[in-house]
């Protein structure tokens, strides 16, 4: 039945994007000239994405209407199967012919009209992130394994997913703080719950969404890198630069070893210089935790499927952006050519007529057609509650593109349904007065002060090579027409290079500084004609819009939640950065070997990174699916009981309580203050509890905060924020559960 709802939400999808198919066709048509996609390609990640965004919206609300049924999501997918089949049943109907000429095609062919570059894509993304995927969760017998890359973020992720597989989480609540409220993005861990509760063991419930979000993703990305360059080979880059990332975190880490085999040891084998165990590489903060790596796609399942349904929005309001570069580059072309023109002949310069053309005229404003801004506000507003962090991304990048665009009227329409529908859902799961997004001026992210100094380098360090390449499209693309701009360029990135270089020995600074320099003597070399596209040179800025948000606003009590601003905008620089690359890839040309020597520079890291998350997911954290608590809070508890355990979840009776539907109290402090969630009066309550002398007290306090059973295990045995007196338990409550070092007392 999983499987099926799975088949099931992509056909609904493909429906509702083969009938919506005259409300985006022109937009595509003008991003996909020449069909350099597939359309075939193009169809399978919308489909996906779209389908299961609704069906899985659909589900949830029914659920939520049958909550008093006592068999909430039994009703709710019985419902949600018969709606979406009769919804695609109608639109099956009315787009009869189509359909018919579809199937006919594939009669006449019986071939998938994929190209190979394209294969490629998908092959080597599935097997790719499978491999990491599956490693990172499954199941052995009873135990549920999940790896060291995971297990941190899992321990707020898995609580949610089995509060609706196990539990019946309607009113949805946060499973570490239950309030009645949820502050968390929690929608795709809904979607994972629904299907194990659909039959799918729990690691492939989680784990066969995921691999399909980054599987949906990788095409996708692919499709617009190929779209805005118009060249297969970047659009391949783009996805391998997005798998491995730029930083000089190699370098820096290099830099602390004196022999090569040291070096490639502690690489094999997680060590640092002085043979200790390290994560991650990287000095800049909190780098260590592998904020920037692939482990961000394995341990946050719901944020390539965000980013999937952000590129589908930008597929639908990006051409409004192209069609007004392509608008002004002609309007250009006829003042220089003598023809006719809507720019006066005058002597206003270009940038005057390009500020008029979007800000004065007419055209700079009104709507050239309103269905695909609608439709991408609906998909953007109904991300909120999957990933709000890549909805305000978008809105980051729209605003840009909207204020160098014309038509902004249209991006005006597409954030205001995405407001309307974000806030419509934090008033429902969040409740009013509760904003899950709390904004204030925090500049400079994770660097050292808000000094430009400081900016400068921390961003360097973190970003490596990446933003000098993208000061190489500007040099690449005005060095032809103006080499005074290109030479002014060149000097001043070579000179912040050298001035915010982090520290790293005299080899590797050379590698570096010699590898820019001949890149920089490429692109100024008179036999090398290399054409960046004006889509890379005019959308480096709009893309840069998520660094710009994540250096300068905080928007969570966690600063460092900016990280995925800042994932969000390099994956789209990559875009130009593959634009420049493809070109310097020419067959018998030395450019060819300057483009391999830079794309090292550009994935080094990135490749650390992967064995790092290998070495990582050698080891595990194990949960018994027949432990005897387990075991016990899921057959003999309530699913709205809330039991009081110590506040470190990740072990122990509290996780074994979450892992069969159940909620804790007072969970774990940052999973809790990350969401935004006020935790000093139930830390206060927690230590009163189990610091209690005074039987009455204690009672009263314990039925008052809705608390139905108090657990004691050896962390609340040997913890230092109180001291525990079990004598008292003992004779005030019932033991409901004892087993080993285990007592769990019912409040009565």
């Amino acid at each position: 039945m999983a499987l099926l709802y799975i088949i099931i939400s992509i056909l609904l999808g493909a429906s509702i994007v083969l009938f919506l198919k005259p409300y985006w066709q022109s937009r595509i048509i003008l991003l996909n000239s020449n069909n350099v996609v597939s359309p075939t390609f193009l169809l399978f990640p919308a489909s996906y994405l779209v389908g299961t965004l609704i069906l899985s919206w659909i589900t949830y609300f029914l659920a939520l209407a049958f909550k008093d049924s006592g068999s909430s999501l039994l009703y709710a997918n019985i419902f949600s199967f018969l709606l979406a089949l009769l919804i695609i049943l109608f639109i099956a109907f009315l787009q009869k012919k189509r359909i018919e000429k579809f199937l006919y095609n594939i009669k006449r062919r019986i071939s998938i009209n994929i190209k190979k570059s394209e294969w490629f894509v998908i092959i080597a993304s599935t097997i790719f992130w499978a491999f990491f995927i599956n490693r990172s969760l499954f199941i052995d017998g009873d135990i549920l394994k999940v790896g060291v890359s995971a297990f941190s973020d899992f321990g707020a992720n898995l609580p949610v997913i089995r509060s609706f597989s196990l539990g019946s989480n309607f009113p949805t609540q946060y499973p570490h703080f239950p309030d009645g409220t949820i502050r968390y993005h929690f929608m795709f861990y809904f979607m994972a719950g629904n299907l194990e509760y659909l039959g799918l063991p729990l690691p492939q419930a989680l784990n066969i969404p995921s691999i399909l979000s980054l599987i949906c993703l990788n095409m996708l990305l692919y499709s617009l890198a190929t779209f805005l360059t118009k060249k297969i080979l970047a659009g391949i880059i783009t996805c391998v630069l997005f798998t491995f990332r730029s930083s000089f975190s190699f370098f820096t880490f290099a830099s602390e070893f004196s022999s090569p085999n040291d070096f490639l040891y502690a690489i094999a084998k997680n060590r640092n210089a002085d043979g200790t165990f390290r994560e991650h590489i990287g000095n800049t903060l909190n780098e260590g935790w592998g904020l920037w790596t692939q482990k961000v796609y394995i341990n946050q399942r719901h944020f390539a499927f965000a980013l999937g349904l952000f590129i589908l929005s930008l597929f639908l309001m990006l051409p409004i952006f192209v069609d007004t570069i392509e608008y002004i580059k002609k309007q250009i072309n006829n003042v220089k050519k003598g023809y006719k023109s809507e720019f006066s002949s005058t002597n206003r310069s270009i940038i005057i007529e390009y500020i008029i053309t979007i800000m004065f005229s007419k055209k700079a404003w009104v709507c050239k057609s309103i269905m695909p801004c609608v439709l991408a506000g609906l998909i953007l507003g109904l991300l909120a509650f999957w990933n709000g962090a890549v909805v305000i991304g978008a809105i980051s990048v729209l605003f840009i593109m909207a204020a160098l665009s014309k038509h902004k009227l249209e991006y005006l329409i597409t954030a205001v349904i995405t407001f309307i529908l974000s806030t419509l859902q934090s008033r429902l799961f969040a409740g009013t007065g509760t904003g899950v997004v709390s904004l204030q001026y925090t500049p400079g992210f994770l660097a050292k002060s808000d000094s430009l100094h400081h900016i400068l380098s921390y961003f360097i360090e973190l970003l490596g090579i990446l933003p000098f390449i993208l000061v190489g499209v500007y040099i690449a693309y005005t060095v032809r027409k103006r080499k005074w701009i290109g030479i002014l360029l060149s000097s001043i990135s070579i000179i912040i290079l050298i001035m915010f270089m982090p520290a790293i020995n005299l080899f590797w600074k050379v590698i570096i500084l010699g590898a820019y320099f001949c890149f920089l003597a490429v692109i100024f070399m008179k036999d090398n004609n290399i054409h960046v596209s004006d889509m890379s040179v005019f959308l480096i800025p709009v893309f840069l819009s998520p660094i710009i948000l994540a250096s300068t606003l905080q928007l969570t009590p966690d600063i460092t939640v900016n990280h995925k601003y800042i994932m969000q905008s390099v994956m789209l620089l990559n875009i130009p950065v593959a634009d420049l690359l493809s070109e310097l890839f020419k067959p018998k040309k030395i450019s060819n070997f300057i483009a391999l020597y830079l794309a090292f520079l550009l994935s080094c890291t990135g490749i650390v990174d992967m064995i790092t998350l290998y070495n990582l997911d050698k080891n595990n954290v194990s949960y018994n699916q027949r432990d005897a608590v387990h075991v016990w809070v899921k057959n003999e508890t309530n699913p709205d009981d809330i039991f009081l355990t110590h506040y470190m979840t990740h072990y122990g009776a509290p996780m074994s309580i979450m892992l069969a539907g159940r909620s804790v109290y007072n969970g774990y402090p940052y999973f809790t203050i990350t969401a935004g969630y006020d935790i000093s009066t139930r830390e206060k309550v927690m230590k009163k509890i189990y610091n209690s002398t005074v039987p009455d007290e204690l009672r009263q306090l314990a039925v008052s905060e809705g608390i139905d059973y108090i657990v004691v295990e050896e962390q609340n045995r040997e913890a230092t924020e109180y001291d525990l007196d079990e004598s008292i338990f003992k004779e005030l409550f019932t033991i409901a559960f004892q087993s080993n070092d285990i007592t769990i007392y019912e409040v009565k």
